[in-house]
């Protein structure tokens, strides 16, 4: 799949989903609270704070709410989304396949979180943040990582099914382009989520509009195949585990 036609994919997916994202999303909103408790121990620099792939606004919002005198713009390629923002929020529609707006320059704070993982070349996207920012100014990144979803692709390998989850980032490979001195911290999560079938559980992925895939769609055999071999836990639910990295990183 081209990387226009793919980019559309998943921008439609978002825009599709964007009266059902604050109801499911349940996961982004936890990690959210993470990097809100991290806020505390960062001494940020004057200057303009920006949400990258803002969303629905969550995350800004959670910030405005602790730092009343300080907005939060809020950039993101879904207008469907960016609607969902409070009315006299700075929004800029943007892909950020494209690198950051013009207008986005010597910023003290970015922020962002589960959106990484979309861009074509992640590790191309957080080296651009960061030269963007201010001296002494702060990039926080909160990502699923290659680690995740081991459920699935168990279930996928045994059945000699194909894999149709996205392909997430290598922690490994992003931190490698930054300097030690530059690597404020570096925090590593495991998350389970449950779910009574598999079913709901691809549900829950397309109310929040994660579920572009290169992959062919599943046929319904396919998708009876791996309700039933994908592993059960004690009260035969099914789990899926994500990987989550959230880094700190300061000029």
């Amino acid at each position: 799949m081209q990387y226009k036609s793919w980019n559309l994919t998943i921008k439609n997916n978002f825009n599709n989903a964007a009266n059902t994202y604050d109801n499911y999303s349940v996961i982004q909103k936890y990690f959210s609270k993470k990097i809100i408790m991290s806020l505390n121990k960062l001494k940020i620099p004057k200057g303009e704070w920006f949400d990258l792939g803002c969303g629905t606004g969550y995350l800004a919002d959670l910030i405005e709410s602790k730092y009343k005198n300080q907005n939060v713009g809020r950039i993101d390629f879904s207008k469907n989304m960016l609607l969902k923002n409070k009315k006299n929020s700075r929004k800029i529609l943007w892909d950020l396949n494209f690198g950051l707006p013009h207008i986005v320059s010597d910023s003290s704070l970015f922020v962002s979180s589960f959106c990484l993982h979309w861009l074509n070349k992640p590790e191309k996207a957080i080296k651009q943040w960061f030269e963007k920012l201010a001296k002494g100014g702060f990039l926080i990144i909160a990502f699923p990582a290659q680690k995740s979803f081991p459920e699935w692709r168990e279930t996928c390998m045994k059945n000699n099914f194909e894999y149709s989850g996205i392909k997430f980032p290598n922690p490994n490979l992003l931190k490698s382009n930054f300097k030690e001195n530059e690597i404020y911290s570096i925090n590593e999560y495991t998350y389970t989520e449950s779910f009574t079938n598999t079913y709901k559980l691809f549900k829950s992925i397309v109310n929040v509009g994660a579920q572009s895939s290169k992959s062919a769609r599943k046929t319904v055999k396919e998708l009876k195949m791996m309700q039933k071999e994908w592993p059960k836990d004690s009260h035969q639910k099914v789990n899926l585990t994500w990987n989550i990295n959230i880094f700190t990183l300061q000029k």
